[in-house]
């Protein structure tokens, strides 16, 4: 794997418009990529590929742009973040846009079947997050709440739980948070 160092040259020679670069960096991590994308995110590996493609233009556009004038990471690091951003929304988008036309070969009672599971599990995760969330104790759950469920400002909450500051609060609710977060994982 390449460093920011070892990038820099490619770097100044994209910018110095040796377009044929923007082919070999493309090569040289596309396949890394959508292994990466199919294995942590989920993604297809159409998708993979496409989110991969749009990462790599968005960066040679910011480059020509003059929005991107020195490399802070590695190009690789770079590219997989756009990429990876690329592929939550492509997953988000999916999401939203589930298909219920008939003609698009969908059963509506298949589709009653997946809102029942659905519930389930969504009541299921509640359990276990009620579960931990009185494991956790007393300040920390009266934090996470007001926080989460009530959307507080950090400040109020510091009043309300005798915390010196919005700072020590923050620091509390990550901590919590992450206890939390223990709790919970299988």
């Amino acid at each position: 794997m390449q460093t920011q160092l070892e990038d820099t040259p490619l770097f100044e020679a994209i910018k110095r418009g040796e377009h044929h670069r923007i082919d070999q960096l493309y090569l040289q991590h596309r396949d890394a990529f959508v292994t990466y994308a199919q294995r942590q995110l989920y993604a297809t590996e159409a998708d993979a590929a496409d989110c991969f493609q749009d990462a790599v233009i968005a960066f040679y556009k910011n480059i020509v742009s003059g929005r991107l004038t020195e490399l802070t990471c590695s190009i690789r690091t770079y590219l997989f973040s756009v990429g990876k951003r690329l592929v939550y929304r492509r997953n988000q988008k999916r999401q939203r846009e589930r298909p219920t036309d008939h003609e698009e070969g969908i059963n509506p009672a298949d589709e009653l079947d997946w809102s029942l599971i659905d519930r389930f599990e969504h009541a299921h995760q509640r359990e276990i997050l009620q579960a931990a969330m009185d494991k956790i104790g007393s300040p920390c759950r009266e934090i996470l709440t007001l926080y989460y469920y009530h959307h507080y400002p950090i400040e109020s909450i510091a009043e309300s739980v005798d915390l010196p500051s919005a700072g020590a609060t923050r620091i509390k609710k990550m901590r919590c948070l992450k206890e939390l977060k223990k709790l919970v994982k299988p």
